[in-house]
């Protein structure tokens, strides 16, 4: 019931007490303001109340009994009769009319309604009847006249004269039960929660006037059912593979007399259906290409992949991949499993270890672990130094940024050689990627690192110096540093800077541009390295950088 419909019961079951207190207040009952005609003719109205099934109800069996309430109104005809309904509604109407019952000739009287639900109204003063107001118990509505549960069933505007016997006026009311139906599932772990989206059906036996009911239960697990007294049979539709843990059908019968809440909830339960199902681990081990990339070496045997349950429902297992990299865990229920492999030396984890499986509706699992194959690294880098020994920075020591640095493999006729530039740190590498694309990532090779020389710079350390890989290559292998340092030497005033032959003493010159050795200068403009190598002074025909000018005749 509405909060609205509470607060209009309630408001007219308060003005109904106070006219009736008026009303017996009142030594003889007018339609005239003041009194009237105490001689007026009366008249009878009886009738029964009824419930849905129309046999009468037991008025006496209600707490507070079951009554029937008589208004009446005085008016000289129908046009005059003013508007109740209204009044019902506003709470001061409702007051003023209360208040003022005898000057406005209101006329209230009650009935009872006995135990084979009848009632009578004897004597009323003949004229207008508002209504026959029944006031229904929370959980009643009216069929006859219609009205919402707890509210008040009544007629309209009647006009009652004087006549030979009653006049008849019928209510038919009905009771409703809101009963709940709750529904459980016990998962096969052991754990229960609710069952949401199970059909639930509740079929009237022996009552025609009854209707079936269905609903589904929400994610609470409920659902409420309004039924009508008499026998009802409530059943579960059973989702396929469930087991009932309680029965799925049962009978109840509700008494539109019992007082509220007596309905106990209808309780079932169902086992979630028994299945199987299976974790495959499948195992792939990846290397390194010459790029730096990865690439896949295929299924790994002989690994070792550990199964198990976090809440300990059940042992560890452990089981070894077959030849093609796989194994797998059979008959397993429902759960969350934890799946771990051992890692191997010389191999490092690519995917999750430990992986987590959640096992639901006996569907089959698939986990996949991939592992890198752990290897030296034959590669090179450093740091090209400045060491300073004039003030303000004597003797602080920083990187120098585009220097160029060369490494080449010893013993190589021609030269197989790659070059870098320092870095704004004075950073340089030659990545195992670079060294390999060159053909001089090689176990056992030795690698002659050279620095550019340039003029007014002093090496500190060796211009040039030899590194020899192992072999065979340790996993753990990271390669070598070479660091240079260098000091700078002032220049004499008017002396060149530029580290090579002036154009001024060239007949013809040539600009290094980025990506040029000295060969193809050499092939380009039709002479030899050695020539060029002499002409231009230069210690290390290796050692040539971007924008540095060289003579070519």
């Amino acid at each position: 019931m509405s909060t609205n419909n509470t607060r209009q019961v309630s408001l007219v079951i308060a003005f109904i007490t106070a006219v009736t207190t008026l009303f017996f207040a009142i030594t003889s009952v007018s339609f005239a303001a003041g009194g009237g005609d105490t001689d007026r003719p009366t008249v009878c109205v009886s009738g029964f109340v009824i419930n849905h099934r129309e046999n009468p109800v037991d008025g006496a069996r209600f707490d507070p009994q079951l009554t029937v309430y008589a208004i009446g109104y005085s008016a000289a005809d129908a046009s005059e009769l003013p508007d109740v309904a209204a009044q019902f509604a506003d709470p001061e109407a409702l007051s003023t009319l209360a208040s003022s019952a005898e000057a406005s000739g209101v006329i209230v009287a009650t009935a009872p309604v006995g135990t084979n639900g009848s009632y009578e109204f004897k004597d009323l003063p003949a004229g207008y009847y508002y209504i026959f107001a029944l006031p229904l118990p929370a959980d009643w509505d009216g069929i006859v006249p219609a009205a919402g549960r707890g509210s008040i069933a009544f007629t309209n505007w009647t006009q009652l004269v004087e006549k030979k016997g009653c006049y008849d006026v019928l209510f038919k009311i009905r009771r409703w039960f809101d009963v709940t139906v709750l529904k459980w599932e016990e998962l096969q772990n052991g754990a229960v929660q609710p069952g949401s989206g199970w059909t639930i059906t509740a079929t009237p036996q022996g009552d025609p006037w009854a209707v079936k009911r269905t609903g589904k239960t929400d994610a609470s697990g409920g659902v409420v059912l309004s039924l009508t007294p008499g026998t009802w049979q409530i059943a579960e539709t059973i989702k396929s593979g469930w087991t009932p843990v309680t029965p799925a059908s049962v009978s109840i019968t509700l008494d539109q007399y019992a007082p509220p809440g007596a309905v106990d909830p209808v309780i079932f339960k169902n086992r979630e259906p028994v299945c199987y199902a299976s974790i495959t681990v499948e195992k792939n081990g990846l290397g390194t290409d010459a790029n730096g990339g990865q690439v896949w070496l295929g299924p790994l045997a002989g690994w070792q992949i550990t199964l198990s349950r976090p809440d300990g429902a059940m042992a560890a297992v452990t089981r070894t991949t077959d030849g093609t990299g796989k194994t797998t865990f059979s008959n397993l229920r429902p759960g969350v499993y934890n799946v771990t492999e051992t890692v191997q030396p010389g191999w490092e984890a690519v995917s999750p270890n430990p992986q987590q499986v959640i096992i639901r509706d006996c569907e089959n699992a698939r986990v996949l672990f991939e592992n890198l194959e752990v290897v030296g690294k034959l590669q090179i880098s450093g740091t090209k130094y400045f060491r300073a020994w004039v003030p303000p920075y004597q003797g602080v020591t920083v990187g120098l940024s585009g220097w160029g640095i060369t490494a080449t493999l010893k013993g190589s006729n021609p030269a197989v050689f790659v070059t870098t530039t320092t870095d704004a740190l004075g950073n340089y590498s030659f990545s195992e990627p670079t060294l390999a694309a060159a053909g001089m990532a090689i176990p056992g090779a030795t690698i002659t690192v050279c620095e550019e020389k340039r003029d007014h710079w002093i090496p500190v350390s060796p211009v040039c110096v030899d590194v020899k890989f192992p072999y065979p290559v340790p996993v753990d292998y990271k390669g070598v540093k070479v660091n240079f340092t260098n000091v700078q030497d002032p220049p004499l005033p008017g002396a060149s800077t530029g580290g090579a032959t002036s154009t001024a003493t060239c007949a013809v010159g040539y600009t290094v541009r980025a990506g040029d050795n000295l060969s193809s200068i050499a092939a380009a403009n039709g002479t030899t390295v050695r020539a060029l190598t002499q002409l231009n002074g230069l210690a290390n025909p290796n050692m040539i950088r971007a924008g540095q000018t060289l003579c070519i005749q």
